[in-house]
């Protein structure tokens, strides 16, 4: 009974990445905002960045909990539920590399 609650619970847990790498999907492919791909953009540093819309409350707590792994974890959420899981793109050396990276923040963001 307590691993059917447990993979519900792992289920919910892609259902909201799912929910919220969708919603920067249609913010960035939608609103026209650059010429270049978020995904192409992942291996540069970022700072901190202005936000001129409102955000929905359930993306913007998936955001602060992302935000807290390690950038080898937040990469591979982005590249899995943003880009269409091209791994080669963002630079993970392997598909087990970046496989490894996923497991790891979906039980980080899981705990």
């Amino acid at each position: 009974m307590q691993n059917e609650q447990q993979k519900m619970s792992i289920k919910v847990l892609r259902h909201g990445l799912t929910q919220w790498g969708r919603y920067w999907q249609s913010r960035e492919y939608g609103q026209g905002h650059a010429s270049r791909s978020a995904c192409d953009k992942l291996g540069e540093i970022r700072g901190p960045s202005v936000i001129d819309f409102e955000v929905p409350s359930h993306v913007l707590t998936y955001d602060r909990r992302i935000e807290a792994l390690s950038s080898g974890c937040r990469r591979a959420l982005r590249v899995h539920y943003l880009c269409q899981r091209n791994w080669a793109l963002v630079g993970f050396d392997s598909k087990k590399s970046y496989l490894y990276w996923l497991r790891r923040a979906e039980s980080a963001l899981f705990e």
